[in-house]
């Protein structure tokens, strides 16, 4: 898109628009103080920000002590463009649209009848007007995708268990679909972004996201920056393997093919001979049920030495767990923090992502934002 050369910045105009990004609000004589520029070069800057649309100024801040002329403030043009996002599912799309601010547009869920690449992008084709501007100066911008799987570090997916790739690229049918730049990432890095940028805490250097669902993987924040890896295979705790004896024989298990929500639920379907959804199990348990009981209990344990490991090994400041069943039986927190003090005297925090619906579209929403004004080492606060 020849209109997105608009996208292109200098670098002091990088730095004035992370200001706005992060104070929401924030006036001229702010932006001079907080970067060390004068007021005469900022207001040059925002001239030129604001002539491409990519502010607006908005009401007054205020006065000085003084009694001075009250500042104006800026902010984020929302309607600058928008961003769509997308977490490719077991069974179904993600779809959330964002402006240019952060602030949700609209989600949709759409149900995936087969596993294949070719039927995945026949579907997002048949949702994605590329030509509908939904109000905003420039329409669509970019485009994120999530996978369950492995990105190399050419944006290549070179492994995704759960779906058939059929040898297709599915960031370049998008591009050809939408001509707009397309990235993808591993759904569990983008948790760990949501959580570094949206999250509560906001000073925190070192962070791992635990994303349970069909399998098990982690995101991991160093030194305020996503850690991927060699390949991008940084976080595929899933693939630990675990042995035990069956029959006198020794057995190695995937982690993941043991404490995955996919394998709770699974063991609890055979045990109870019927096929049980998160919201069964969730009211089998505040009932009381002894075989959701037992499983639940031996599905936190799981979960605490695997926590206990991450910890040992990473040493980060904060875990935070995404799981959509967790998110339904908060107890099961408590009982994985119970656990994991057992094992260690070290304190980290472990808490539930702090939005389990969302922190991968969000993530992905400002994975792509970032890529397209060139400052993904820059956080932003949408």
């Amino acid at each position: 898109m020849d209109e997105l050369n608009v996208l292109k910045l200098d670098e002091n105009q990088k730095r004035v628009i992370q200001q706005i990004f992060k104070n929401k609000l924030i006036s001229r004589i702010q932006i001079s103080k907080n970067l060390g520029i004068n007021k005469a070069t900022i207001s040059n800057i925002l001239n030129k920000l604001k002539d491409k649309g990519f502010v607006n100024e908005v009401g007054q801040g205020k006065s000085t002590k003084s009694g001075g002329r009250k500042p104006i403030l800026l902010e984020i043009n929302p309607h600058f463009g928008y961003v769509i996002s997308m977490d490719i599912a077991y069974h179904s799309i993600e779809l959330m649209y964002n402006y240019f601010d952060g602030k949700i547009l609209k989600h949709e869920s759409i149900p995936l009848t087969n596993n294949k690449m070719s039927s995945i992008l026949e579907v997002l084709a048949n949702h994605i007007d590329s030509e509908e501007k939904y109000q905003t100066n420039y329409g669509l911008l970019g485009m994120s995708i999530s996978i369950h799987g492995i990105v190399n570090d050419n944006q290549e997916i070179t492994h995704l268990p759960f779906h058939d790739i059929e040898n297709i690229s599915i960031t370049e049918k998008l591009k050809i679909i939408a001509d707009v730049p397309v990235i993808v990432e591993n759904e569990a890095n983008l948790s760990a972004i949501y959580e570094r940028d949206y999250g509560s805490h906001k000073n925190i250097n070192n962070l791992i996201t635990l994303s349970i669902h069909k399998g098990i993987g982690a995101g991991l924040i160093i030194d305020k920056k996503l850690y991927r890896g060699t390949n991008g295979e940084a976080g595929e705790i899933g693939k630990t393997l675990v042995s035990t004896y069956e029959n006198g024989e020794k057995v190695y298990y995937k982690i993941e093919d043991l404490c995955s929500q996919e394998a709770l639920i699974q063991t609890i379907n055979s045990r109870m001979q019927s096929e049980v959804s998160i919201d069964k199990i969730k009211d089998l348990y505040y009932d009381h049920n002894p075989i959701i009981t037992e499983e639940i209990k031996q599905f936190s344990t799981r979960i605490a030495i695997l926590i206990h490991n991450l910890n040992t090994q990473i040493s980060p400041e904060a875990i935070y767990i995404n799981c959509p069943l967790i998110n339904e039986i908060p107890e099961i927190l408590e009982d994985i923090k119970n656990e994991f003090i057992i094992y260690t005297s070290k304190k980290v925090h472990i808490k539930l992502t702090s939005n389990v619906q969302y922190a991968t579209l969000l993530g992905a929403a400002l994975a792509i934002t970032q890529k397209l004004l060139d400052i993904e080492h820059i956080k932003l606060n949408f």
